[in-house]
């Protein structure tokens, strides 16, 4: 028996099950060790950074959607093989906690209101389900206080959001909470499988 599997059967024994989330069906079955830092002080860290241990052979994929067996959506955020004697023992991966769960919406023209008679923009429905990281700015260096984190972000958001989702510049992006919020721009190249949207409140 190799490695790898000798650490499967061992996250078996003490990990954690998942639930995995896909378009196209849910996969079940996996294990995973949650590594958490009791030494972290800044709050985002402490309520939204997992690190975790996968098989070597685990389905997921940067840009998954997964829950934990003790409840919670996270997104995979990346996944880095540990190498031993020239094969992978398991995978070291990166987990953001979803805080929100929305409607993607794309605009599809115009309708003129039968009230007012003034034209007003329409929007189609891009995804229905969609879980996603909203908060404010994590990598303008900014994070090294709490006191700092509280202190900016206070015009814009960033989105972090599958790249299966396909969201482009200008989509509407409304949490269940009821907001309206619009895609600016688009960081694609941040994480493998993330978009991380700029966000900003949507008048339209």
């Amino acid at each position: 028996m190799s490695i790898g599997e000798d650490i499967k059967e061992a996250l078996e024994d003490v990990g954690g099950s998942i639930t995995i989330f896909r378009s196209t069906g849910n996969i079940s079955g996996e294990f995973v060790d949650i590594e958490s830092n009791a030494q972290v002080t800044k709050p985002f860290i402490r309520e939204f950074f997992l690190e975790a241990m996968v098989s070597y052979d685990t389905d997921l994929i940067s840009g998954d959607v997964l829950e934990l067996m003790t409840g919670g959506r996270f997104m995979v955020m990346n996944k880095t093989p540990e190498i031993v004697e020239n094969a992978v023992a398991f995978f070291g991966s990166v987990f953001y906690k979803c805080n929100v769960s929305g409607e993607l919406l794309r605009p599809s023209g115009e309708v003129r209101s039968s009230q007012t008679y003034k034209k007003a923009q329409a929007f189609g429905s891009v995804e229905s389900n969609c879980f996603a990281l909203l908060t404010e700015p994590l990598f303008s260096g900014d994070l090294d206080t709490d006191e700092e984190l509280g202190m900016i972000g206070i015009q814009i958001k960033e989105l972090y959001i599958p790249k299966t989702k396909g969201v482009q510049v200008f989509d509407r992006y409304q949490p269940v909470s009821g907001e309206y919020y619009r895609v600016e721009s688009i960081k694609s190249r941040r994480f493998p499988g993330i978009d991380v949207c700029i966000m900003g409140e949507d008048t339209r």
